[in-house]
């Protein structure tokens, strides 16, 4: 009896951390300055495309485009270490992660959408 007590709550404690994953809400933030070069534009434009494409119907994943370069918006230099235009995931409890690769393959819109895609999910849990 006790082996069962021990395994149906081993199972629910699984169950409810997978539940947590998947309604885990994860903004993508395409950070950038007020002079934007066309590699900058077409990756936060291919960066809302992967979004859209693959998580349109998904309410816990949203997009936020944001100018650091406006006085309210500095401080997210400091909170994610940042020092050029950057995409970055932040979840509900405030983890984030920097996608550093969006520059190296934004010659590539097919890579750099898998790479945006694959990263989401990861970060999702999903």
């Amino acid at each position: 009896m006790f082996k069962k007590i021990i395994i149906i709550s081993s199972l629910f404690l699984c169950i409810s951390n997978l539940a947590y994953a998947k309604n885990k809400q994860v903004t993508a933030y395409y950070f950038h300055g007020n002079i934007r070069c066309v590699t900058c534009n077409k990756i936060e434009q291919y960066t809302k495309e992967a979004l859209d494409e693959n998580f349109k119907y998904d309410k816990n994943i949203s997009f936020k485009s944001v100018n650091t370069d406006e006085f309210a918006n500095q401080h997210f230099l400091t909170d994610y270490e940042l020092y050029t235009k950057s995409l970055v995931l932040v979840d509900e409890t405030g983890e984030w992660k920097n996608l550093d690769k969006i520059w190296i393959l934004s010659g590539n819109e097919y890579e750099l959408k898998n790479y945006i895609v694959n990263e989401v999910n990861k970060f999702s849990g999903v």
